[in-house]
């Protein structure tokens, strides 16, 4: 076992690495170029909090034989709860005072999910979901981290009080520990302890190292992948604890060589910084990468109390060090929405001043809730005297704050209802000029006399074609083949390609069933009909590459596909070739007898929040809203380049039908033409149905697939 000579109190070195930590958080929040991996900080955090909570719980065993949960679960309360409990109420109070309702409900579900510890479930699961993956960031949720910790608060102590119970249930009183001594009861049962902490840690690790290789986005917010981290620093608790009364310390004698407490600890806080530089957001993170963080953080803990010319001690010590240290929970908690509330009324990123401003609100902010309300709450002495009462308190306070969170969506629900019934009665009767029937007047954003804007926009996000299964998930390993329309239709044509030709459905179903058509769909998220592999397919997070070339393979094998109309999102990297790519398959197609008709991709608005929020936040200025033609387009749609190489395709493109006199709005004919930053709301494809099926027509004609009269 490992020891220190005489238990310390307090401890500055690990005061000093929650400054680390919560620096290197608010510093990639601020400036992310400058400290491209400081999301460890989190990693930095939940290695503390490991070693200090399983140390109070191992002190707790040794001195009692037992854990007192509610004394345990009661300071946590005391602790954690008032801070947090007033970010939320904070945020919710500000969300409805200066978001735009269509963020109320969202913002409300992240209030719900943090106050009762589970935000990092609900992430996890937007990660895995395509269509809420692209979501802004509510001023909550940063409290995924909190999530964490605190399921890790609740299953830890259990934990160890099994240990302690096996322990103890076994029959066979010769079980050994490090040291070759029996296991008392009145003592840590460190065998049972270090085979449990040893298990929680390689089964945790090996489960995060599994989903960050298979590329599953959730893994980095979901505690099974993250309780290791945690359970190392418990690890490390074990093995400092003082050895029982007879017993000798072994193993702990390099330490007090001079020197090498200097020594490791400059070695953790460089293991800690070579993370903090050396990763970015394209490093497979947890998993193993996660390692290095957690060693430094222990290295340093482990290094405790250093002397000498080049020890750390007295830079560790510094006031203003161990002040960020005190004031690190709240400086979290705040600094986060103090961001986001700047995001919304800047509309861009902080520059150097401005995050320099942020920073020294936040650390306003945390020093106000640090000497306002952390230290009162925790130091309250009806509270501190009686844990129930501590925990009777904290239930009635969640009970409250969830009560509230629920507000602001129940209240935009009401507007919604009302809104829908506007909405229901526009659709009854379509006024002339209703969305894309519109553009040749100028693409107004409103018809005279009509103020109603459709869909609603706070329910734009669900205003997509309902196809189900037949759109396939980014990680699906195949594309679902699916037919719509007629069964023996006139023509068979073909729709292909990521969610970028799924949002064209609607216009495609209304032309065919008007001409009798069979439609076929060949629809996968995030992946465009090309033969060369998107760049996100490195890591795993997509799976393009092999469910195309099988796609390819049906429509040439049916022998009954007259046309395939393709389509995608030009945001979408390749690797090298990207053009010869489409140019490769549409080719293939195109030797088979099969006309190929892809689609120029469509503008998106000028912002880098969603336009919904916009026309709510301003509805007598909608032209704030969309974007000049000049810039609404992604650079690199390969579409026309592709084209020039496969020349027999027939390019379909309707910037005409988004754009009018060089802009593109974000509202034509009181319809909302965005339902997402770069997704086309069905109800707006569907009144861009007549130009679609005309266009669509002459193509075919022209090729010989329709009859020359119309």
């Amino acid at each position: 076992m490992i020891a220190e000579s005489k238990p310390r109190r307090f401890l500055p070195e690990v005061q000093s690495l929650r400054a680390v930590a919560v620096l290197l958080v608010v510093a990639y929040h601020l400036e992310p170029r400058m400290v491209p991996g400081g999301f460890v900080g989190v990693d930095v955090f939940f290695a503390i909090s490991g070693f200090l909570i399983t140390g109070h719980l191992l002190r707790e065993v040794r001195k009692t034989g037992r854990i007192d949960l509610p004394g345990f679960w009661a300071a946590r309360v005391r602790r954690i709860l008032p801070a947090a409990f007033a970010v939320i109420l904070a945020v919710l109070a500000a969300t409805m005072a200066f978001l735009p309702a269509t963020q109320w409900k969202t913002v409300g579900t992240a209030a719900l999910a943090s106050a009762f510890s589970v935000e990092n479930w609900v992430l996890a699961a937007d990660a895995v979901d395509y269509l809420a993956a692209d979501a802004e960031p509510t001023a909550l949720q940063h409290f995924w981290s909190l999530g964490v910790e605190e399921q890790f608060y609740l299953i830890w102590p259990l934990l160890v009080l099994l240990a302690v119970w096996l322990a103890r249930a076994r029959p066979r009183a010769g079980a050994r520990d490090r040291v070759g001594r029996r296991e008392t009861t009145g003592g840590l049962p460190r065998t049972t302890l270090l085979l449990v902490f040893g298990t929680v840690i390689l089964a945790s690790l090996a489960y995060s190292m599994v989903l960050v290789n298979s590329g599953n986005p959730a893994a980095y917010f979901i505690t099974p992948a993250r309780v290791w981290e945690m359970a190392a620093g418990g690890l490390l608790a074990l093995l400092l604890a003082p050895p029982e009364p007879g017993l000798a310390a072994r193993g702990a004698r390099w330490l007090v060589v001079p020197g090498v407490r200097t020594a490791l600890a400059w070695g953790g806080f460089g293991a800690i910084a070579a993370a903090a530089f050396g990763f970015d957001g394209g490093t497979p993170f947890p998993g193993l990468s996660a390692a290095l963080p957690v060693a430094g953080t222990l290295a340093v803990i482990l290094a405790g109390q250093t002397s000498g010319a080049l020890a750390p001690q007295k830079l560790l010590e510094l006031p203003a060090v161990q002040w960020v240290g005190n004031v690190s929970y709240s400086l979290y908690l705040w600094h986060w929405p103090a961001l986001t509330f700047f995001l919304f009324f800047a509309g861009r990123e902080p520059g150097p001043a401005q995050s320099i401003g942020l920073l020294v609100l936040s650390l306003l902010l945390a020093w106000a809730s640090y000497r306002w309300i952390e230290t009162p709450v925790r130091t309250f002495a009806p509270l501190a005297v009686s844990n129930w009462r501590a925990l009777g308190a904290g239930a009635a306070a969640l009970v409250l704050v969830a009560a509230l969170a629920v507000a602001p969506g129940t209240l935009a629900e009401r507007e919604i209802v009302a809104q829908e019934r506007a909405v229901a009665t526009l659709l009854a009767s379509p006024p002339p000029g209703f969305g894309a029937a519109s553009v040749p007047a100028g693409a107004p954003a409103y018809l005279e006399g009509v103020r109603q804007i459709v869909p609603v926009p706070a329910e734009a996000e669900y205003d997509l074609p309902d196809l189900g299964e037949c759109v396939q998930k980014p990680k699906s390993p195949i594309t679902v083949e699916c037919e719509k329309g007629a069964a023996d239709g006139t023509l068979t044509i073909a729709l292909v390609g990521d969610s970028h030709a799924s949002h064209w459905y609607r216009a495609m179903e209304a032309t065919a069933k008007q001409h009798g058509w069979t439609v076929l769909t060949y629809l996968k998220n995030s992946c465009p009909f090309s033969a060369t592999k998107r760049t996100a397919e490195k890591d795993g997070g997509i799976s393009c590459h092999q469910a195309n070339k099988d796609t390819l393979k049906r429509i040439l094998a049916r022998g009954d596909v007259d046309a395939v109309v393709s389509g995608h999102w030009s945001g979408a990297t390749f690797e090298k070739g990207a053009a010869q790519g489409f140019a490769n398959y549409w080719g293939q197609l195109e030797d088979a007898g099969i006309k190929v008709y892809p689609i120029f991709d469509t503008p998106r608005p000028g912002l880098k929040a969603y336009a919904r929020d916009c026309v709510v936040q301003h509805p007598e200025e909608l032209r704030s809203c969309g974007a000049p033609e000049s810039k609404a387009f992604e650079a690199n749609d390969f579409t026309l380049a592709a084209a020039k190489l496969e020349r027999r395709v027939g390019v379909l493109d309707f910037t005409d039908q988004f754009c009018a006199d060089g802009f593109c709005p974000a509202v034509i004919g009181n319809v909302l033409v965005y339902r997402d930053k770069h997704h086309i709301s069905d109800t707006y494809m569907r009144t861009l149905a007549p130009v679609f099926g005309d266009r669509l027509e002459d193509q075919l004609r022209a090729d010989g697939l329709m009859d020359t009269e119309r």
